[in-house]
């Protein structure tokens, strides 16, 4: 069983332990497939169309270069936590697909990471504490010097070669095969994916089952009106419509969260 990985950032060595352990599956990435074309992080190409979409494109079209009926894609947001303060909140998706039985498996993987902000640079000292504090280099840099962007550096050197000619603005490379934080997670999301492609749906046999929504509306422990706090998670079938539900035991909510009580 061949599994194609739409990436052209090296995501494939992400899921090859866990789906060769657990699968039996080969994971192979597409050689010709041009992600970059659906968005990138550094903005130089806008993502038009949502992650989940760009991912099943990818995973659709790695599937077809390489000739396998499995796909597999990943798409990263980051977006900032607690109020613009301490950590970004990362998700990462993977959309897992089998043009054979035409279902789509989504997973997804919500954590924290540490993602310094962008800084215009303008001398050597300057430069070099920033490189510091974001772990470099295996953390790699993006650079935007004169108007130009200068992907994935690795070496201090092309750095400072870059301040010859003015400030630069570094942030860093968030690629998976340039963020090693990233790959870390991306490692655990495969394991997760790997044991959910393992749990088939009671009705109708189909791979993949497990968590598709949640329900909220949990009463408030003050004045009883249901909050946006999750009462159950729903896992189903990507094939056919079984949904099971599983109370989380949540009899009611802070008061703080409830719209009524805290309009």
């Amino acid at each position: 069983m061949t599994v194609a990985v739409g990436t052209m950032h090296g995501k494939a060595a992400a899921f090859a332990p866990a789906f060769a352990r657990w699968l039996d599956a080969e994971v192979r990435p597409s050689v010709d497939l041009d992600t970059d074309a659906l968005g990138t992080f550094t903005r130089d190409v806008a993502r038009v169309i949502s992650p989940e979409d760009a991912a099943i494109a990818k995973a659709r079209a790695a599937s077809s270069e390489l000739g396998t009926p499995l796909g597999l894609a990943t798409e990263a947001s980051y977006s900032p936590a607690f109020g613009g303060f301490g950590p970004m909140i990362h998700e990462e998706l993977a959309v897992f697909v089998d043009l054979e039985r035409c279902v789509q498996v989504r997973q997804k993987l919500r954590t924290y990471a540490a993602v310094t902000p962008a800084r215009t640079v303008s001398d050597e000292t300057d430069a070099r504490k920033y490189l510091s504090q974001i772990g470099f280099p295996n953390q790699a840099v993006v650079a935007w010097a004169g108007g130009d962007l200068h992907k994935g550096i690795q070496d201090e050197a092309t750095v400072l070669a870059l301040l010859r000619s003015g400030p630069v603005n570094l942030e860093p490379d968030l690629r998976a095969h340039r963020n090693p934080i990233r790959r870390r997670t991306l490692r655990r999301l495969a394991w997760i994916l790997a044991a959910r492609l393992l749990t088939p749906c009671r009705a109708c046999g189909c791979p993949g089952f497990g968590l598709v929504d949640v329900e909220r509306g949990v009463p408030c422990a003050t004045c009883g009106e249901e909050t946006a706090s999750v009462r159950a998670d729903v896992f189903g079938c990507a094939a056919c419509d079984e949904r099971v539900l599983r109370d989380r035991g949540m009899q009611v909510a802070d008061p703080a969260t409830c719209d009524a009580c805290n309009p």
